[in-house]
């Protein structure tokens, strides 16, 4: 299994090499450690959380959410709790009987954001239906939740305009999607606004977040698994997820 440290995750993820193998960041070494498997997505709001959070010390592994459950029924990885936006997963765990159903919801939400490095996103997301671009692109909608939504977005300016559908593109993930705008293969993406908001490229280029109306929300969901290492201290950083706190860390790092 190989083995990136956490400090090279954000320069990977931005440079579109969406790994599917974990990355695991060292935990302290005193008390007893919580081992959290996430997706790379998360991975803003989860290092900032892992400064403030004295309970426990946290032992983050970073993989995508199928690379993590292969991991987890093969017994490759241990986790106590996993954190990942698509909730079919979770219901994976759950009917497998690794899953405590008991333990198990959403603890934050974001939405779906325009972004381009240049100055052509327009506040309203207008820029869409002037066709002044020459590609836009999308995480997969058959893999990623954020991609189902997004098409979904598209599709009813489709239906104003049949002719936007050849403009689109798709990537297998949303940090593919990142790079592709970042590195100037696209004019714009669709992407969770959780990703971009604390991207340098932000300040310089422009972005709009779409309307609620358009979309449902990206939710974000914990699942404590039933053979936790330790229960209670578990139950804690669960609880810790859903505090005021930790929703004050969320919503600098793009959530609600």
């Amino acid at each position: 299994m190989y083995i990136i440290n956490s400090k090279n995750i954000k320069f990977l993820l931005l440079a579109g090499m969406f790994f599917g193998e974990n990355s695991i960041c060292d935990a302290a070494e005193n008390g007893k450690e919580i081992n959290v498997c996430a997706i790379p997505q998360t991975y803003d709001y989860l290092e900032h959380v892992k400064k403030n959070y004295k309970e426990n010390p946290l032992n983050i592994h970073y993989a995508s959410a199928s690379m993590i459950y292969a991991s987890v029924v093969n017994k490759e990885l241990k986790c106590d709790i996993y954190i990942g936006n698509d909730e079919k997963f979770p219901v994976r765990y759950i009917s497998s009987d690794l899953g405590d159903i008991n333990n198990y919801g959403s603890f934050a939400q974001t939405s779906l954001a325009l972004f381009s490095v240049t100055s052509i996103v327009d506040r309203g997301c207008e820029i869409i239906s002037k066709g002044t671009y020459s590609k836009l692109v999308i995480p997969n909608p058959k893999y990623n939740v954020s991609g189902f939504w997004a098409q979904k977005i598209l599709d009813s300016y489709i239906k104003e305009d049949g002719k936007l559908k050849d403009k689109i593109i798709y990537n297998d993930n949303e940090y593919a999607v990142l790079g592709g705008v970042v590195n100037g293969y696209v004019t714009m993406g669709i992407l969770p606004y959780n990703i971009i908001v604390n991207n340098k490229f932000k300040k310089s280029g422009s972005f709009c977040i779409f309307n609620s109306k358009l979309h449902e929300p990206l939710y974000y969901y914990y699942m404590m698994f039933k053979n936790t290492s330790d229960y209670d201290a578990t139950v804690k950083f669960k609880n810790y997820l859903l505090s005021d706190e930790s929703k004050t860390i969320l919503k600098k790092h793009g959530y609600k």
